[in-house]
Formats: C-alpha cells, sequence, structure tokens
C-alpha cells in the first residue's frame, strides 16, 4: 500500500485544481525539499486545528480523505520559506497513520471515479447545476456591472464537480463532504443546492446595487 506525506490544512483540494501555498513551518520546509528530490506528490488532507499546534496529536490529520496534489512551481527564500504552485491530482484515502517524519506520512488508497459519473442520473444533476453556475457567474459579473455572453464548462459530469467545487465558497466542512462521496449524482445535487442558496444572496445584492447605482446617477424608479 502506497505511503503518501501528508499537509494538513484548513482547505479541501479538488482534483484539477490550482493551489497556492506559503511553505514557512520547518516540517513543511522539509516536505518541499523532499518532494523536490521525489517529483512526487503530496497529500493535502482538512484538519480542524490550525497549522501550528503544541502537540503531535493536535497537528494530526483528523479527515480521511483527502487530494494529492503535484508541485508545478516553487520559489525558495533564503530563510527557507517557499511559494509553491500545486494543481490537484487524484483523492485518497487514509488507510492508517504512520506519524511524524517530522511531517505526517500515512498508508492510502487511491479512490477511483465514481461509478456513476456518466449515468443517465448524473447527466441531469449535471444540467441543473451547470444552469445554476452558470447563473452564479452572471450575478457575480453584474455585482462589477459586466457581464459575459457564454460560460465554457466541462461537458461531463464528474469533471463539472471538480471544477465549481473549486471555485465556489463553502465551509470547508461541506466542501469535505463533495470531495468524499462516492456518488457523481450527490455531488451535483450538493452543489445544486449551495448554489440556489448562493445565488439568492446574490441576487439580493445585484438589486441593492443596481438601485444605489441609479440613486447615484439620480435616476428615479
Amino acid at each position: 500500500m502506497p505511503e503518501l506525506p501528508l499537509f494538513p490544512l484548513q482547505i479541501v483540494v479538488f482534483p484539477g485544481e490550482t493551489v497556492p501555498l506559503h511553505i514557512f513551518e520547518p516540517r513543511y520546509r522539509q516536505l518541499v525539499k523532499d518532494t523536490l528530490e521525489t517529483n512526487e506528490p503530496f497529500g493535502i488532507v482538512l484538519t480542524r486545528r490550525g497549522r501550528q499546534t503544541a502537540s503531535p496529536e493536535e497537528r494530526e490529520p483528523t479527515h480521511e480523505v483527502g487530494c494529492t496534489v503535484r508541485m508545478e512551481s516553487n520559489e525558495a527564500f533564503p530563510d527557507g520559506r517557499f511559494n509553491i504552485g500545486c494543481i490537484g491530482e487524484r483523492r485518497f484515502r487514509i488507510i492508517e497513520k504512520l506519524g511524524e517524519r517530522p511531517y505526517w506520512v500515512a498508508e492510502v488508497e487511491f479512490i477511483d471515479d465514481p461509478d456513476d459519473r456518466d449515468s443517465d442520473g448524473a447527466h441531469v444533476a449535471y444540467d441543473a447545476a451547470a444552469d445554476l453556475y452558470r447563473d452564479h457567474l452572471g450575478l457575480a459579473l453584474a455585482l462589477q456591472n459586466s457581464w459575459q455572453r457564454s460560460y465554457r464548462l466541462p461537458r461531463q459530469p464528474y469533471p463539472l464537480v471538480n471544477h465549481i467545487a473549486s471555485r465556489i465558497e463553502a465551509p470547508a466542512t461541506v466542501k469535505q463532504e463533495i470531495l468524499k462521496s462516492e456518488s457523481t449524482v450527490e455531488q451535483l445535487n450538493l452543489l445544486s443546492r449551495i448554489l440556489r442558496a448562493s445565488n439568492r444572496q446574490l441576487t439580493d445584492r445585484v438589486h441593492l446595487h443596481h438601485r444605489q447605482r441609479y440613486e447615484g446617477l439620480g435616476v428615479g424608479n
């Protein structure tokens, strides 16, 4: 069973997502150095605690499912810090935590794409989520007094999950539920629920924004 270096963070990463990281803690500086030598990925897994804590137990990863990332760029500073750019690759599940060396390492199994990713139900859920996401993008642009004729989205259900989930704002624990789900239909339905709530809030903000803008221009109702 493969061993994977882990970087516990308070974020959730999805396959295909671009992840910029600033590395300053000594144990994760070592992780970057080791990764540069091996050219292998490492795993990001959600933790409920901050990165700087007193004991190994408090630094322990607290969720089982994470996403591997591969370093695509790095910038080293004279004091040992790094800025790195990573790309999410594939989901994994922690089988056994092996402790800190000095960073956490675990035996993992990699998670295949959901079995229902090409099902009829997934394509129905795809249409609903894609429409809601297009509305979401349009509302976000309207707040900037801008617009766009069309939006290019992935054409298949499972890639759409990763595309939307990596771009929308949602609590990390909610994104974790999406990441660990083994059903594309469930993932898309969760995203649709998030988008409906977000779009309602954005609609209210757009109406307020336009009203304030017109009032500022002296335009009556």
